[in-house]
């Protein structure tokens, strides 16, 4: 997906936001906003919104000198959504159909969001609306079947706290098949997106092999990735990829891979043809 105009506004929020988080330097603050500023314009509409934010990031951590601002962030909603873990998966087995619920979980929890979404939001709030809600683009049973008859699953997931969703989302593609199923997270710390050290705080390593994307955009860049990532991207059957960031990378690209996420801007709700809010599970082949 192209940046839109509409973008950059969201853009120096964002920019703002984490410079907070990195630092309470005021002084330091303006010389990153300023930054910021000064490089924006060089930036053609043509690149994805990620790719953007990769510059914006190394800025704030060169000037700030905190690699990892939300370091604190991620592990609170960690310890968070792992408290929760028991209550979801007794949510899924009380329901009907256990593999979209699981699903609608995983949709759910696209909610811890300190980028696009910003940290204003109630997270039990939203799994209570979301599990209560339908799909506003539903390909649910096309996933369900491919599900079950893929032999090798990429999972490409997003925020930390939010991979205990992803977590029993696998657990539950699991009891269906038999397929290798690989999780990906991002080679270096950015914003709250989950990297292998999260992973393993919340245990996705003892459903999925963790691989790590090789790089610091939070989302996933094909052509910057590591060769252990874009080998099982290519060999894939069926790629699951969470978020916003990953539908802005990807949703060109050609593939069986479905894109979970909460549409958190109107500018990705207009692109993807829904609505701000709307819980949606979308195949690129329909």
């Amino acid at each position: 997906m192209k940046t839109y105009l509409d973008c950059f506004p969201c853009i120096v929020r964002q920019a703002l936001e984490s410079a907070r988080m990195a630092t309470n330097n005021e002084i330091l603050q303006r010389e990153i906003l300023n930054s910021v500023f000064k490089e924006l314009p060089k930036v053609p509409q043509t690149v994805t919104p990620p790719e953007i934010a990769v510059t914006v990031h190394r800025i704030i951590k060169k000037v700030s000198g905190n690699k990892d601002p939300y370091k604190k962030v991620k592990e609170k909603f960690n310890k968070k959504a792992l408290q929760l873990y028991s209550d979801l998966k007794q949510r899924i087995n009380k329901s009907d159909n256990h593999l979209l619920t699981a699903a609608k979980l995983a949709i759910a929890g696209n909610i811890i969001d300190f980028g696009a979404g910003g940290s204003n939001f109630d997270l039990n709030q939203n799994i209570k609306e979301v599990l209560s809600s339908n799909l506003a683009i539903d390909h649910f049973n096309k996933f369900k079947d491919d599900i079950l008859s893929s032999s090798s699953v990429l999972y490409i997931g997003d925020n930390a706290g939010e991979i205990v969703f992803d977590r029993i989302l696998i657990e539950e593609i699991k009891k269906y098949s038999e397929a290798d199923i690989f999780f990906v997270v991002r080679g270096e710390p950015i914003l709250n997106d989950a990297t292998i050290e999260d992973a393993k705080f919340v245990g996705i390593d003892k459903v999925a092999k963790v691989i790590s994307d090789g790089y610091d955009a939070p989302a996933i860049l094909l052509s910057n990735s590591s060769k252990e990532l874009k080998k099982a991207f290519d060999s894939a059957d069926m790629v699951i990829a969470k978020g916003q960031g990953n539908y802005e990378t990807l949703n060109e690209v050609k593939g069986n891979i479905y894109f979970l996420l909460k549409a958190k801007c109107l500018v990705l709700a207009k692109d993807i043809k829904s609505n701000l809010g709307d819980n949606i599970l979308k195949c690129n082949i329909e």
